[in-house]
C-alpha cells in the first residue's frame, strides 16, 4: 500500500474530498531557496489539490486521515497509461516504415490514438472497482501530528 496523510475537506455518502498533507523536506533542499521541485509544482498549481476518495470509516470535515492506494493498482495503471500508448506508437511506426515516412507517422499516430481510446474505455470500466481507488485507511492521531510538526519546526531552526 502507498499511503499519505490528508485533511478531510468535505464528505459525501460513501466518499470524502481530501487535501493531501503538504510536502515534507527530504534533506536535499537548497538552504536559502528551499525545494526547487516543490517551487515549480506550486508555480503551475492553480489551486490546492483536492481528491475524492472512498470513505469506509465515515469521517467528518477537518479530520486528519491516512489515504491508501494499493501499489499493484498504481503500477498497473501507470503501465496502461504510459507504457501501452508508447508501445503502440512505436509498433505503428515500425509497421508503417516499409511504406515511407509519411505512412509511418500516420500509422504511428493512428495506433497511439486507438490505444488511448482503449485505455480510456478500460479506465472507465475500472473506475467503480474499489481495488484501484484511493481510500481512507485510518484516522491520524492528532497528538502524533502535533509532535511531528513541533519536531520539524525545531529541526529547521
Amino acid at each position: 500500500m502507498i499511503e499519505t496523510e490528508a485533511r478531510v475537506l468535505s464528505v459525501e455518502p460513501g466518499f470524502a474530498w481530501v487535501a493531501p498533507r503538504p510536502h515534507s523536506p527530504c534533506g536535499q533542499c537548497h538552504p536559502v531557496h528551499g525545494c526547487r521541485s516543490l517551487q515549480m509544482a506550486r508555480l503551475f498549481a492553480l489551486r490546492e489539490p483536492r481528491f475524492r476518495v472512498l470513505d469506509p470509516l465515515g469521517v467528518s470535515p477537518g479530520q486528519q486521515v491516512n489515504i491508501a492506494v494499493p501499489e499493484s493498482g498504481m503500477l498497473r495503471s501507470a503501465g496502461l497509461l504510459y507504457g501501452l500508448p508508447v508501445l503502440a506508437l512505436i509498433a505503428g511506426a515500425m509497421l508503417g516504415s516499409r511504406y515511407g515516412d509519411a505512412i509511418a507517422a500516420l500509422l504511428a499516430l493512428a495506433c497511439l490514438l486507438f490505444t488511448l481510446g482503449c485505455v480510456h474505455v478500460y479506465a472507465r470500466r475500472l473506475a467503480g472497482d474499489a481495488r484501484y481507488q484511493p481510500h481512507i485507511a485510518s484516522l491520524v492521531d492528532v497528538q502524533t501530528v502535533s509532535m511531528e510538526f513541533v519536531k520539524t519546526c525545531r529541526s529547521r531552526s
